[in-house]
């Protein structure tokens, strides 16, 4: 990988349950058992529960408390309410990443994965210049767009790399 001062940023896109969450674990452990650094940034279309009921943060929120934050000696939470967020603002949380692996981003401008599983969808969603390709279990080919059958992790990681090589 090229030395740079930012993450190579590249989404892991699909229509709802389509299967970019297991994707994504899959991918994780081979990135990182080859030394990269890997962190994630989940796009979540509703708005998400950050807490458990019961939680002292839980209860910090609920009494009024427009933001939050839990830390320990290793990790840390925070759960802000914001008129908006994006994920560039995300990003400088992870300095020391390689790699961040967006989930969702369908629409973006990003390199990305798309997952195309039969049982779900028959075709991409995406715009055909922001693909590397198309992880999926369907037995064709798009014209002008890779394909990868989805359990052929290892070659979807060397997609991925590459486009790390590229930028």
């Amino acid at each position: 990988m090229k030395n740079k001062d930012k993450p190579t940023l590249i989404a892991i896109s699909g229509v709802k349950n389509s299967g970019k969450t297991t994707l994504i674990t899959k991918i994780i452990p081979k990135l990182v058992n080859l030394g990269y650094k890997v962190a994630t940034i989940k796009h979540d279309g509703h708005e998400f529960q950050s807490d458990i009921e019961g939680t002292d943060s839980y209860r910090h929120k609920e009494s009024g408390a427009y933001g939050s934050a839990i830390f320990s000696k290793t990790k840390l939470m925070v759960v802000k309410e914001m008129s908006e967020i994006s994920e560039k603002e995300l990003i400088r949380y992870f300095p020391e990443a390689n790699i961040v692996l967006l989930e969702g981003f369908k629409n973006s401008d990003y390199p990305k994965i798309e997952v195309v599983r039969k049982e779900i969808s028959r075709d991409y969603v995406c715009r055909k210049e922001t693909l590397i390709a198309l992880a999926t279990n369907l037995n064709c080919h798009f014209e002008n767009v890779k394909t990868i059958d989805i359990n052929s992790i290892d070659e979807i990681v060397k997609e991925l790399l590459k486009v790390c090589e590229e930028v």
